[in-house]
């Protein structure tokens, strides 16, 4: 599957044109105002991630219509799973929601965990735009969602903007929050190494650092290291949830997730 996230409306076929260059994938996306490589962050272009299956894993992605955002979970959810007809009862893997602007992401995450299960580790990302992908079948998507589903080693790093006064926290503090978060998802995959580093930031902590956010950038690629693929896109607001990470709506929020190879060892715990 292709996960897309673009800094502007595409003029053309965007999805044909993705189809065109790497084949006939499932594709998710949405609208950003920025997005990070490693030149940094970029507010003109498009980021593209492509991850493959492995043995004994698959993935999916939807676009999920709705009243509001928890019916768009509920929906997302329902519509996932039924393409996963031998999953086990709660699946494993990583999910990536993309949701239109205005939306809490907390109340997707809410709904689409009561039927997903907790093993499903998911960052929902409100963007600042709508879902770039249209189809008949829903018209006007209030969410774009990606699913690997497999028992990859996977893990999450969150850190807010916020201290527990409720003020912005200061510079330095902001970026060792975001190293911490690196290191806590890098963590979770257990010795082995990471093959990608996605980092979902939301616009308001990324103005909070103002001069110094390429400081940021470069701290958590540092912690990442050489080896490990780092890219990633801001947002309006973030939240998720999964093993270390409660799912708490941000408007400052920095979602980390680091994703390793498949699991192969019997009897490895969640």
């Amino acid at each position: 599957m292709a996960i897309v996230l673009t800094t502007r409306v595409p003029s053309g076929d965007l999805a044909a044109a993705v189809h065109t260059e790497i084949g006939a994938v499932a594709l998710a996306g949405g609208m950003t105002s920025g997005v990070f490589t490693e030149h940094g962050l970029e507010t003109t272009g498009s980021l593209v991630v492509c991850l493959g299956n492995a043995d004994g894993s698959t993935s999916g992605t939807v676009l999920a219509p709705g009243r509001d955002s928890s019916d768009a979970g509920q929906t997302a959810a329902r519509v996932m799973l039924a393409g996963w007809p031998f999953r086990m009862h709660y699946p494993r893997g990583v999910g990536i929601a993309m949701a239109r602007e205005g939306m809490p992401a907390g109340d997707f995450l809410e709904s689409w965990r009561r039927l997903m299960g907790p093993k499903m580790r998911t960052v929902c990302g409100v963007q600042s735009g709508p879902p770039i992908f249209t189809s008949g079948s829903a018209p006007s998507p209030m969410a774009s969602v990606a699913c690997l589903e497999g028992p990859y080693a996977t893990g999450f790093g969150y850190v807010d903007a916020l201290g527990q006064d409720g003020a912005v926290l200061e510079v330095p503090a902001l970026i060792h929050g975001a190293i911490d978060a690196t290191r806590t998802a890098m963590k979770r995959l257990e010795g082995q190494p990471a093959r990608v580093l996605l980092v979902i930031e939301s616009e308001q902590r990324r103005r909070a650092l103002g001069g110094s956010a390429a400081d940021e950038w470069a701290a958590i690629r540092g912690e990442a290291g050489e080896a490990t693929s780092c890219v990633g896109w801001l947002c309006e607001r973030v939240a998720a949830y999964g093993r270390g990470v409660r799912p708490v709506d941000s408007t400052g929020g920095l979602v980390v997730i680091a994703i390793g190879d498949i699991v192969r060892a019997a009897g490895t715990s969640e």
